[in-house]
C-alpha cells in the first residue's frame, strides 16, 4: 500500500511539474511572439520565410535547428558574414537587437515553435542564453 502512494505521489507530482514547463514554455513563446514582432518580423517576414537571397528563413530552418546556440549568438549579439541557411548562402548582416537573455531565450521558444518548426517541447531558458558569450 506505502509503496502504491509513494508512486501515485511521483506521478502527480512529475505530471504536475512537466504542465508547469508547458505552460512556461506557451508563456515564454506568446512573450516571444511579441519580441518577434517588434524586432525580427521587417526582415524575416510573419511566415519566418525571410526574403530570397537576402534574409535567411527561420521557418524550417536547419541552421536554427541543428546550431541552436549559433542562432542564440545571432540574436543576442548580431551577425555579419556567410551563413548557409537550408543549403542556401547568405551574407548579409544582422544587428544586435539590445535584447536582455530573458527576451532572446523568448524569442528562441516563439521561433523554434513556429512555422512548422518543432523544439519538441525543449524550452531555451534564460540561463542557456547567458552561457553563450561574444
Amino acid at each position: 500500500m506505502k509503496l502504491a502512494l509513494t508512486i501515485i505521489s511521483g506521478l502527480s507530482f512529475y505530471s504536475t511539474l512537466f504542465q508547469n514547463q508547458d505552460g512556461e514554455l506557451a508563456k515564454s513563446i506568446e512573450r516571444g511572439k511579441m519580441i518577434y514582432s517588434e524586432n525580427c518580423i521587417t526582415c524575416h517576414m510573419g511566415t519566418g520565410e525571410g526574403v530570397p537571397a537576402t534574409f535567411p528563413p527561420l521557418a524550417k530552418a536547419d541552421y536554427l535547428i541543428k546550431t541552436p546556440e549559433k542562432a542564440i549568438y545571432a540574436i543576442k549579439f548580431g551577425l555579419a558574414g556567410k551563413i548557409k541557411v537550408n543549403g542556401i548562402d547568405y551574407d548579409n548582416m544582422m544587428p544586435a537587437p539590445g535584447l536582455d537573455d530573458s527576451e532572446v531565450s523568448d524569442v528562441m521558444n516563439y521561433i523554434q515553435n513556429s512555422w512548422g518548426n518543432s523544439s519538441e517541447k525543449k524550452m531555451v531558458t534564460e540561463k542557456m542564453v547567458k552561457e553563450v558569450k561574444e
